[in-house]
């Protein structure tokens, strides 16, 4: 019991930051934010924050550049849960690297703790996979030392057919929808202070392009041996990107309640 007491209490210190300004457009939402996008009556961004706080995760900050998200924030926030926004800096450009970086040095979020990433269109089947994310990472940060983590999948399947041709441009072999022996980032992420600040060292906001943590950050730890993995099953995974993912992921998630 000490030990879910003590992993209780390390949830309860862990801020969320909920990366909420993808648009709707490529699901045929014109003008809803992503995050508003309603799946089986509830949003995106209220069954994520639910989802966390039901794992005990009680801090949550929203990322966004949309007000209408903003508002959504609010009305949860009237619902009980510990909610603030960190609205995106005024730049033509942005990106998830620059949204980080500014709501560290605004104070929306505190450098000096730990940060659980998390985006409203990453779903997940399994309960418990928050808490035993960051039991995984604590343990690689007491015996690794390492300062940050990312959740992955065990094998990728792909969403086509894969061919392999030879010479002559003639088929050898044709898979239907394979499975690949590779990782794939499921968009959870636990970083520690020093990550935090090595994002902050790297990420320029006077660039002209949108800055994404995932290209400037997670290499350099990769590099420095400093980021761990977390391996979680390939079909408690349901990231909603499409329209047909959307589909799919409110059938899965109606045969699973049952």
């Amino acid at each position: 019991m000490d030990i879910l007491r003590q992993l209780s209490e390390q949830a309860k210190q862990t801020q969320v930051a909920v990366m909420a300004g993808g648009e709707g457009k490529r699901m045929g939402y014109i003008g809803v934010p992503k995050p508003l996008i309603e799946l089986d009556g509830e949003t995106l961004l209220a069954r994520c924050i639910r989802y966390m706080a039901r794992n005990g995760f009680e801090e949550f900050i929203v990322l966004t550049k949309f007000q209408e998200v903003a508002r959504e924030a609010e009305r949860l926030k009237a619902e009980g849960y510990n909610i603030r926004c960190s609205m995106d800096p005024p730049l033509r450009k942005v990106g998830k690297g620059k949204a980080l970086k500014h709501a560290l040095e605004t104070g929306a979020l505190d450098p000096e703790r730990r940060v659980f990433i998390v985006f409203p269109d990453d779903l997940f089947l399994d309960e418990s996979l928050p808490l035993r994310f960051l039991s995984s990472h604590l343990e690689a940060v007491n015996r690794l030392g390492v300062w940050g983590s990312v959740a992955v999948t065990a094998g990728l399947q792909l969403p086509y057919g894969y061919v392999e041709i030879d010479s002559l441009s003639l088929a050898t072999s044709f898979k239907e929808k394979p499975i690949l022996p590779i990782h794939a980032s499921t968009g959870l992420y636990i970083f520690e202070p020093q990550a935090l600040r090595l994002l902050q060292e790297t990420i320029d906001m006077n660039s002209d392009e949108a800055v994404e943590f995932e290209n400037a950050l997670l290499p350099r730890l990769a590099e420095k041996a400093k980021l761990h993995a977390f391996i979680v099953p390939r079909d408690a995974w349901l990231p909603v990107n499409t329209l047909k993912e959307l589909e799919e992921a409110t059938k899965t998630l109606k045969t699973h309640s049952h």
